[in-house]
């Protein structure tokens, strides 16, 4: 578990989650993580027979981590999650409770289903890969204001990134067609929500074997406020200024104005540099899910 993840709550919690579990009969081995590293470091050549389940405490980045080091050692066992995180958003996508006591208790139930893995070059996400504007964000954002604020940090941090505005130029080829034009940001979803935003995808879906591409092209800065008053009510996927489509296959590149934004973030961890390719692997991930 993440101590630090959220509202720092989860250790209140944490003899609940192993009364729960051993009263169905599990042992439970716990591990408590105090570096991004530690994810990989517990794992790393560790004998896992005998386990039904890991389950991580955290945000969608904690769950990244996890998910990497997992694929990393070719650990197949089942991932539950408990919401513990900012946005939670990979959470919301299993249908999970956010209340901690109710999560708890429906993990119990060890209902094991499967969703979409996306892989972008060498590294793993479960629920976004971004580039451009904006995209660092969360890397960037001071760990108190985020836990202190929520989803309004990222309103505050992406005021403060406005003055850097630059439009990048962006190679983009996919399942039906090859695109070039200028962006500001663009968001590749396994699920609907990225941030705590809830209706970027709409229509997105962690089972489906598809990724969904929502691209913010560079637009004046008078058609900026229009653009993300619709983001936010859900009505932007037909927008002059959005690119929208769905690919099993997408590669990116960056090939005007990556001299400042190279860096691409996956779930809030930094990503891989451009080019990018990226992959749905169809229902690869065992979770465990609210029935």
């Amino acid at each position: 578990y993440n101590p630090v993840a959220g509202h720092k709550f989860f250790p209140v919690y944490l003899d609940k989650f192993i009364e729960v579990f051993q009263s169905k009969g599990y042992e439970v081995r716990v591990f408590r993580t105090s570096s991004s590293e530690d994810f990989s470091t517990f794992l790393k050549g560790r004998d896992m027979s005998g386990c039904a389940a890991i389950f991580v405490a955290g945000g969608d980045g904690s769950i990244n981590r996890i998910v990497n080091a997992m694929f990393s050692e070719e650990i197949e066992l089942p991932l539950g999650v408990i919401p513990s995180g900012t946005a939670n958003d990979f959470a919301k996508h299993l249908n999970l409770p956010l209340d901690t006591n109710d999560a708890i208790e429906k993990l119990a139930e060890m209902q094991i289903g499967s969703v979409d893995l996306g892989k972008v070059n060498d590294s793993y996400f479960i629920n976004v890969c971004c580039g451009g504007l904006f995209a660092n964000i969360s890397q960037n954002m001071d760990i108190e204001l985020k836990n202190t604020l929520g989803k309004l940090a990222y309103y505050i941090k992406g005021v403060q990134q406005l003055p850097r505005f630059k439009r990048l130029k962006f190679k983009i080829e996919y399942d039906e067609g090859t695109i070039e034009d200028y962006f500001y940001l663009f968001l590749i979803l396994n699920g609907s929500s990225a941030g705590g935003f809830s209706k970027l995808g709409q229509s997105a879906d962690i089972r489906d074997g598809l990724m969904d591409f929502v691209g913010i092209k560079a637009c004046t800065i008078v058609e900026m406020p229009n653009l993300f008053r619709r983001i936010l009510m859900g009505e932007h996927l037909n927008d002059k200024n959005i690119v929208f489509f769905k690919s099993k296959h997408i590669k990116i590149d960056c090939i005007e104005g990556n001299e400042r934004f190279d860096e691409t973030d996956i779930d809030g961890e930094a990503g891989p540099n451009f080019p990018l390719t990226v992959d749905v692997l169809y229902r690869k991930l065992k979770v465990i899910v609210s029935k």
